[in-house]
């Protein structure tokens, strides 16, 4: 058996999908701002009280210091339709509109390290530890986060060791279903760590930067030059995913 790891593979993302939270967070916090701040006039109203003095917690609004004076949220909603708090705002209820537009595009950073073991003699590839760095920003909830890139990964380790779309010379798919199209099993897998370096950006008042692509980006990448270093002494140069055993066959015994 012969051990081979990866440096860092760096790359930069910005795709479409990993902006939603960049672009749409900023707006829904704002609106749900000024949502939590009509509530609180309307229980101003109600708890005779400063709206500075309400506090909001496990759905029903109370005022500060007296946990005991409470209210449900769905009664505020009630409530609000006909406060008299709210006619200075010019619309009775608890709802409002607001909007973000970005100066500028929100990039993410990161990248992938991963050991393998190369069997020389079956040319079978065994995934030993594989690490995904990366960048969210600020994560706002940090075990979605980490599932993303969880399942990313396993997309990338899936792209880099197995999965792969093959046609006959007559251009027909040979590997139209799961019967022929191999996909990660949890037997192939290590455990995928993930480690989350936060760097808020300064592009939105969230600080987020995208999560959505980003697992599935480098790791291909990561696993082929772990091959790469595995089989270093015997000239193996990697230029096409996956590596099947086939594949890699034909690299150990080309000229042979």
């Amino acid at each position: 058996m012969l051990g081979g790891d990866t440096s860092l593979m760096p790359y930069g993302m910005g795709t479409g999908g990993s902006r939603v939270m960049a672009n749409a967070g900023p707006a829904v916090a704002r609106t749900a701002a000024e949502v939590r701040q009509r509530a609180a006039v309307v229980a101003s109203e109600l708890f005779e009280c400063a709206a500075a003095d309400v506090r909001f917690e496990a759905g029903r609004a109370f005022v500060a210091g007296m946990p005991d004076r409470a209210l449900p949220l769905g009664r505020l909603a009630q409530a609000a339709v006909r406060s008299k708090a709210l006619a200075a705002s010019g619309e009775p209820g608890l709802n409002a509109c607001t909007w973000f537009y970005p100066d500028t595009v929100t990039w993410a950073f990161g990248g992938q390290v991963c050991a393998v073991e190369v069997d020389v003699e079956t040319c079978r590839v065994r995934l030993l530890r594989h690490v995904a760095l990366h960048d969210p920003g600020r994560a706002i909830n940090p075990a979605i986060v980490e599932g993303q890139l969880q399942g990313g990964a396993a997309q990338a380790i899936g792209a880099g060791l197995m999965e792969e779309v093959v046609y006959d010379a007559q251009g027909q798919l040979l590997s139209g279903s799961l019967m022929d199209y191999a996909i990660p099993k949890a037997d192939d897998l290590p455990s995928l760590d993930v480690v989350l370096d936060e760097h808020p950006s300064s592009i939105n008042p969230l600080g987020v930067k995208g999560v959505g692509e980003s697992g599935c980006i480098a790791g291909a990448s990561a696993i082929a030059n772990a091959v790469e270093d595995a089989l270093a002494d015997r000239g193996v140069i990697v230029r096409e995913l996956p590596i099947t055993a086939t594949r890699l066959y034909a690299l150990l015994h080309r000229g042979v």
